[in-house]
């Protein structure tokens, strides 16, 4: 909201406050009306579906309520372990694209000029990524094996192809499931296990409003605006922005705004990373624990790494921390600095 407020950041539009004079009892009322049968019925819908693909009533009820909130939560230890197979992962699959944009389910939230699903920079940029990343780990096959002979099945391919656009999806909604053919992607793209890739795609994280975490993805968005059109300066210094309207707004305000969050976001992330090493934890698991907690991530720390990290293992400290992490990350830094900021407090 605060990448594309018409109004300084930090500030509100007395022409768009729409709720200015409404209590936030009545806000919240208003706002639990409209999204609660909304989040019910595609959780159910969602039940519905994995009971059809055979899974039992108790496992397809946590994963679905896991699938609408991007928790990650599984009572059978993950996605891969159930009993509704690639049926129930293509459903959950579907219901992922609920976290990339708002737009999916809701009209509040405007981020472009013209309006529709296919022309949000957020569900652009979300499925640019997960046609790009699996891509390019299914198309290492090839590049890694240059001039060996090497017989291919192609029925392994397209597990390995599926493994990859599942496992990217959830990860970048900040879910976590892993998909049951992610093995055979690890192993068709020769990476092993391609952490990094992990924890990139959950710093990004879905869209804003949603129930994914991360840095968000309109953020990323205003931030490549940014980017483009400081680039094309530099070629020509005299040059006129193409931007207008909304556009010039993301490109200037948000951008500004995007780039204070991603700061405080790495700030946070450093932190948290060097009081998890004087807890003990060394250099690569206390760099996963810290993107796994910021970014509400928790399968992270099971297939970030080679060695799965175990949270009963860990210290009283490190545990401390760490669901200190996981508070920080649930919440909007930029609101929390606003609490504390008493120069915006009220009689």
């Amino acid at each position: 909201f605060e990448v594309t407020a018409r109004g300084e950041p930090g500030q509100d539009e007395t022409v768009l406050g729409r709720f200015e004079r409404a209590t936030p009892a009545k806000r919240l009322a208003q706002s639990t009306r409209v999204l609660a049968p909304v989040y019910i019925g595609l959780t159910g819908a969602l039940w519905i579906c994995l009971l059809i693909g055979g899974e039992r009533a108790f496992v397809a009820a946590v994963h679905a309520m896991s699938t609408m909130a991007t928790s990650g939560i599984s009572s059978i230890g993950g996605l891969q372990n159930g009993a509704s197979g690639f049926a129930g992962e293509f459903a959950v699959f579907l219901f992922f694209f609920f976290a990339l944009s708002r737009l999916t389910f809701s009209s509040d939230t405007i981020t472009s000029v013209r309006p529709g699903l296919r022309s949000d920079p957020e569900f652009r940029l979300g499925v640019m990524l997960l046609v790009g990343v699996p891509l390019v780990l299914f198309l290492r096959h090839w590049i890694a094996t240059l001039g060996v002979q090497d017989s291919d099945d192609w029925r392994l391919a397209l597990r390995a192809l599926w493994g990859a656009v599942f496992t990217v999806l959830s990860f970048l909604s900040t879910t976590g499931f892993e998909s049951a053919d992610w093995q055979e992607a690890r192993d068709w793209s020769g990476l092993g296990t391609p952490g990094l890739i992990l924890l990139g795609l959950s710093l990004v994280g879905g869209g804003v409003a949603t129930t994914a975490g991360g840095v968000k993805l309109l953020r990323v968005y205003a931030l490549y605006l940014h980017a483009r059109r400081e680039s094309e300066r530099l070629v020509h210094p005299s040059s006129v922005g193409r931007a207008t309207g909304l556009g010039r707004r993301i490109r200037r305000q948000g951008a500004f705004i995007a780039w204070i969050f991603f700061m405080l976001f790495a700030m946070s992330l450093t932190f948290v990373t060097g009081l998890l090493a004087i807890a003990g934890q060394g250099f690569d698991s206390a760099l996963i624990l810290a993107i796994s907690g910021l970014s509400t991530t928790g399968p992270l720390i099971l297939t970030a790494s080679d060695t799965p990290i175990r949270l009963l293992e860990l210290s009283d400290a490190a545990k401390m921390i760490y669901a200190m992490a996981m508070v920080l990350g649930r919440l909007e830094t930029l609101a929390l600095i606003a609490l504390l900021n008493p120069s915006i407090w009220r009689d």
